[in-house]
């Protein structure tokens, strides 16, 4: 800028050494600086300084924005949810009852109702962190969230991309979620997916995605399965075997279990409990190997109290489908398991039989191993086979533990059972849990937890009939406070969420 340039160049010198002049302009500065009194020098420079300085600090026009204007969102067909369901969610957003987010996006989904629009900025970056609620998260944005999530690259999770472009670009969550979504609706598409790149993958990607494979594992998925017995990864291999054991009958577990055959056999004195008896080679290890079997090597001795026979055995168990042994011996999952607790191999079976039925998910092997393991020490590293039961099942276990509470470790079993149902009770569990609490403080530590599971439409009948008066009311009575409010919060969050439309 020129004048601002004079101005420097004459207070360098001094007015008195140089006339302070200023070539005069067409523009507003110009106008400015031309109704300053030149007859005084010092005077008029410092005005003109000032007057130029100011019009510098000013800045200049911004430039004109070239970009077109944003297209509007669609209209929304799904109705928006009431005010009160996204008080509930603002509330759940900022921590508050945030470990219920999962159940009120469920919900909200069973509604056919979208998320209102003011709070879908601060649930699609809650995705972006936890990938576990994304697809709960795009089920119920609605288009208007389509759209928004559409402006942002942090939200891209919750664009339409093809499937194709999102395994090549996706990062690695992204690209187990997708698999694990296609494993569920279309297992095949996801082996095709996962095959065009598989060589490329490194080890722990290879593993990750593989485990993928046991959702809806089928017999299609053997000749992918046997390649990745032979690939340079333990880890993959590892996954290759547990996958082929899920298929009973796959040609490595009709190997195996013909293996197996040779050194395990039922066995029923004519005096005494019947017991399962174990022939090993000498070398257990080495003989499955010469037979093509590989085996995960034993952990430090720290963290394994088997021996290396005893190791073997139990893993070569652990990939045998536990319905083989009911077929080769006619019994039932109970009787071979109470074969089992008489065997001098009893920890390496049991073992065996645990991880086999956690993989198979055979309900009548899992309630036998519950059985004959409640009074066993590794019990409650084994609790979490019940998870894989049917509520229903699941349920009558707890139940017929809750009956016989005055036992302690009938009380403690229940507990233990409890704590692995992590779905919405029955009206008679819920009323069984919580009528125990009332009567006696065994399970009071854990009814935060149980609020979450717990029918919320008895909350009134819950509510009241507390012991009060009894000697540990004092100490619990906080607790019991926090169930009662994390369990009415359920009940309104439910009531607003499904209210009729009028209300909405």
């Amino acid at each position: 800028m020129q004048p601002w340039k004079d101005i420097l160049a004459t207070a360098v010198v001094g007015t008195e050494q140089r006339e302070f002049k200023l070539a005069p302009r067409e523009d507003e500065l110009g106008s400015l600086l031309a109704q300053i009194d030149n007859t005084d020098r010092e005077g008029s420079l410092l005005t003109a300084a000032s007057v130029v300085a100011l019009y510098r600090s000013a800045g200049v026009a911004p430039p004109a924005d070239t970009h077109a204007l944003l297209e509007a969102a669609d209209h929304d067909d799904a109705s928006r949810a009431n005010a009160a369901s996204g008080q509930h969610l603002a509330l759940m957003l900022a921590g508050e009852f945030r470990d219920l987010l999962p159940e009120w996006l469920a919900a909200l989904s069973r509604a056919g109702k979208r998320v209102p629009e003011e709070h879908l900025p601060a649930l699609l970056d809650l995705g972006r962190a936890e990938t576990s609620l994304r697809r709960m998260i795009v089920a119920v944005m609605g288009r208007r969230g389509e759209w928004l999530a559409a402006q942002n690259l942090d939200w891209v999770y919750a664009t339409q991309r093809e499937e194709k472009e999102l395994w090549e670009t996706g990062s690695r969550e992204e690209r187990l979620l997708l698999l694990e979504h296609l494993r569920t609706v279309d297992p095949a598409k996801a082996r095709e997916l996962l095959a065009t790149t598989w060589s490329q993958e490194s080890a722990r990607d290879r593993t990750a995605f593989l485990e993928k494979f046991a959702i809806g594992v089928a017999p299609s998925d053997e000749p992918f399965c046997n390649e990745a017995l032979n690939d340079r990864s333990v880890e993959v291999r590892r996954v290759a075997r547990t996958l082929l054991a899920s298929l009973p009958n796959s040609e490595f577990s009709r190997h195996l279990k013909w293996l197996a055959n040779q050194i395990l056999s039922f066995k029923k004195p004519l005096i005494g409990k019947a017991r399962i008896e174990v022939t090993l080679p000498e070398d257990p290890v080495a003989w499955l190997k010469a037979n093509g079997v590989e085996i995960d090597n034993p952990p430090p001795n720290a963290s394994n109290k088997l021996g290396p026979k005893a190791w073997a055995l139990k893993e070569m168990i652990s990939l045998i489908p536990v319905t083989h042994w009911n077929e080769l011996w006619n019994k039932t999952a109970t009787e071979i398991a109470r074969a089992a607790d008489e065997s001098e191999w009893r920890d390496s079976l049991n073992l065996g039989f645990v991880i086999a039925t956690r993989r198979d998910r055979d309900p009548d092997w899992i309630e036998a191993l519950l059985q004959f393991m409640s009074r066993d020490p590794t019990y409650p590293q084994m609790i979490a086979l019940a998870a894989y039961l049917s509520a229903v099942r699941l349920e009558a276990l707890i139940l017929d533990a809750l009956r016989s509470e005055h036992n302690e470790l009938s009380a403690i079993h229940a507990s233990r059972l409890l704590s692995v149902h992590r779905s919405s009770w029955s009206d008679q569990l819920s009323r069984a849990v919580v009528n125990s609490v009332k009567k006696q403080s065994n399970l009071v530590r854990d009814l935060k937890q149980f609020a979450r599971y717990v029918s919320p439409a008895l909350y009134d009948e819950f509510a009241s009939g507390w012991p009060t008066d009894s000697e540990w009311w004092s100490s619990w009575s906080k607790i019991i406070n926090d169930f009662l409010s994390l369990l009415a919060f359920r009940r309104d969050m439910h009531r607003a969420i499904f209210e009729k439309e009028q209300n909405s």
